[in-house]
Parts: C-alpha cells; structure tokens; sequence
C-alpha cells in the first residue's frame, strides 16, 4: 500500500513516475481489503470472553496512542503551512483528534483515516454482540444476520443501515470472523459457506468498481488480475486459518508487524512532502527508496516512544477505571 500510494502522487511532477512498478503497485489499493479481513479474524479473537468494557478498553489503548501522535504530528505540519491539498482548520484538527469526525462529515486530516472509521463501526457492533455472549452459534446468526441486512440495506437505499453494517468492508469482516471460527473450532460447513459468500460478495463489489486494471490491461485480463488479488487475500487468510503457517518461526516479523499501523497513518502525507522536496534534486530512482526508509523510520519511532509506553498505561487505566466502576455498583447495589 505505501509504494500504491507513493507511486500515484501526483508530487512526482508526473502521473506515471513509474510505469513499469506501477502495473504492480497499482493492486496496493486492495491492501486495506486484507488490512479489514485481518481485523475481523483479531477482532472477534480478541473479544471473546471479554466483557464490553474489557474489550473497548483493549481497542482504546491500541489504536489511540499513535493515531494521536499522527494528528499532532499532521497538525503541526499544517500550522508551519507544509500541506499538500488541504489547510485544516482548528475545528477540523480537534475532530480527528476524536477519531469519530468522519461520522459528522467533518474532513479526514489524513486521506486514510477512512478506514478507521470503518474499524470503529465494526467495533461498535463488536462489543453489543459481546454483550450478548460471543458463542460460536451465536456467531453464525451474528454472521447471517450482517450478511441479510447488508444485501437489504443495497436493496432499499436505507442510509442508517449502510452507515451501520459497513457494507464496503462487510465482506472481509465477515470472512475474517468466519476464518477465526474455523481456525478455533476446526473445519465445520456453516464457517465456510460465510467466507464464500464473502468473497463472492467482494469480487461483486471490486468489479462494479471499474478497476484501474481493467483500464490498463483490458476487461479480460484486467478482470482476471483483480478476481486472482482479491482471491490471493482470502487464500492468505485461509492457510491462516487451517493452521498452514503453524510452523513457521514468525518472531522475525514481529518488528515490522509492529510498525504497519503507524507507518500506516504516517505514511501519506509526510511521504508526498517529501517527494516533492527530494525528487527533483534527488530524481526519483533515489527519492522513492529514501523516503520509504524515512518512513519506516518514523514509524518505529511512534511505536518505540508512543505506542509502547502509552499504550501499557491507557491500558492499566482504563481497566482501573472499569474496576471501580464495578466498586461503585456493588456497593450501590
């Protein structure tokens, strides 16, 4: 995703800066597709058993410490006038702080807070369903019921059940819960029929999209390149989930896994300032790799210096806080 959005920035001074890597890096864009399947298989793994509280308290102290950290960060640069479209203002800076301003219409500070948004709608519907009791039938009915009401939200046009269900990430949310089934359970039909319907569902959705492939290879080839990307993620997921990777010694993935969410949120804008700066003294075969290592830089920073102290004590807090809630009602009680 990082070289996708990389290669298509128009602060090349070039829509093709690079023609050959761009008939590759152009399939990035189905990266967050994969980003969403991977959060429905943790999400649901990470719910189960937990309480509400206890579930929005680990989603808290995950996300927010380096989300905050790209807000200040962006917004510092929007004040010294370092933008590249956009010059938010004051209201707009405090509204992404909450990560909630795409629900009041309010401006993404950066172009991929969309998906956040995505992420905290799934999340809300996560933690009513922990409310209830996470069972594994229970998730099914949880699984067929999500399904229905998106295809009825597409069939009557109704706003407040789209905003809800998420239908853009639906599929992959409910792959990837279905994937965890099967991964926790064993191989049973129910869980599989939900991961075929989810992809048959996304490929649907891909294709109504016009890909940028088919326009640049041509709608037999092209279609067949998005259906094999879109499969490869599903496939992805699948040995994931029949356990096809068990014996691989992941430990030497632990670091960058560590740095894919802040360079996520980092990458955009700070990357297409930089390009523009470097690439004309620079040319661009010494601009991209430098500004990719920059990036990666950064990113480890935020999760050595923010992350991973922060999120230890707005964790401990925040259960400290759900423990005295608890106090509070056994003794009113």
């Amino acid at each position: 995703m990082v070289l996708f959005h990389y290669g298509d920035t128009r602060a090349w001074g070039s829509p093709n800066a690079f023609p050959a890597l761009s008939g590759v890096t152009m399939f990035g864009v189905y990266g967050v597709r994969l980003f969403f399947m991977i959060s429905g298989f943790v999400i649901l793994m990470s719910a189960w058993g937990r309480s509400p509280g206890e579930f929005a308290s680990s989603r808290i102290a995950r996300l927010y410490p380096a989300y905050w950290a790209s807000v200040i960060a962006l917004g510092a640069l929007a004040v010294m006038g370092l933008t590249t479209d956009h010059r938010p203002t004051l209201s707009e800076l405090l509204a992404n702080l909450t990560m909630l301003q795409h629900g009041f219409r309010i401006r993404d500070l950066e172009i991929v807070y969309w998906t956040l948004w995505q992420e905290l709608v799934f999340y809300a519907l996560i933690a009513v369903f922990a409310a209830i009791g996470i069972t594994y039938r229970r998730c099914l009915g949880f699984l067929g019921g999500w399904l229905l009401l998106v295809a009825i939200a597409e069939r009557v046009n109704a706003d407040l059940l789209q905003a809800v269900l998420v239908p853009f990430s639906a599929p992959y949310f409910i792959a990837g819960m279905a994937l965890y089934l099967i991964y926790r359970f064993g191989k049973s039909l129910f869980p599989w029929l939900f991961v075929a319907a989810g992809w048959a569902i996304a490929l649907v959705q891909v294709l109504g999209e016009n890909p940028p492939a088919i326009q640049r290879y041509g709608q037999a080839l092209g279609s067949a390149l998005v259906v094999g990307v879109i499969s490869l993620i599903f496939l992805v997921m699948m040995l994931v989930a029949i356990g096809a990777f068990d014996r691989i010694d992941w430990r030497w993935l632990t670091v960058l896994g560590a740095l894919t969410y802040p360079l996520y949120l980092l990458h955009h804008h700070i990357g297409f300032l930089l390009i523009g700066w470097l690439h004309t003294p620079l040319g661009n075969m010494l601009t991209l790799p430098l500004v990719i290592v920059i990036a990666l830089a950064l990113a480890y920073a935020v999760n050595r210096l923010v992350e991973v102290p922060l999120q230890r004590r707005l964790k401990a807090a925040l259960d400290r806080s759900l423990r005295a809630d608890d106090g509070y009602l056994e003794r009113a009680g």
